[in-house]
């Protein structure tokens, strides 16, 4: 499965959004939702729900991993989309992520994530993005999909 691309989206009065009809063709219409990196919001298919309960089962735990799975797992929600797509974001997640209204939604390959536009605008602005940059971004990226 590969997400790709970045569609703008409004949330509505009931704190919805709609997830374009391309990603929801290849992840169906139940999600986990889990704070992300660097501010936004991670979706994935619920079939990673499998996946993630090896992974905590696997980890060794100590007190700073165990306070980490907790936050986690606290502000994290599994949803489902009703018959038009949508479907609602928690109040913790919302704040975690600072979203207001206006959301970006951007396929990162295995997973979605969400971000409220204006983080996702600064973030977009302050990335290099010169021919220079993309083509030593891709060697590294293409040397390592071809070690897989």
């Amino acid at each position: 499965m590969l997400l790709l691309g970045n569609f703008q989206h409004t949330l509505d009065d009931k704190n919805r959004i709609r997830l374009p009809a391309k990603y929801r063709e290849k992840l169906g219409n139940d999600y986990i939702l889990m704070p992300g990196i660097d501010g936004c919001i991670f979706l994935y298919p619920a079939a990673a729900e499998e996946k993630f309960l090896r992974a905590v089962e696997e980890m060794e735990f100590d007190s700073e991993k165990s306070d980490i799975i907790d936050i986690i797992s606290e502000m994290s929600a599994t949803v489902e989309a009703d018959s038009q797509g949508r479907f609602m974001l928690t109040d913790d997640l919302l704040k975690f992520a600072n979203i207001d209204k206006e959301v970006r939604i951007v396929g990162s390959f295995k997973w979605i994530e969400i971000w409220s536009e204006e983080l996702y605008l600064k973030r977009k602005a302050k990335k290099d993005r010169t021919p220079e940059t993309i083509n030593a971004a891709f060697k590294e990226f293409h040397k390592s999909v071809n070690n897989k």
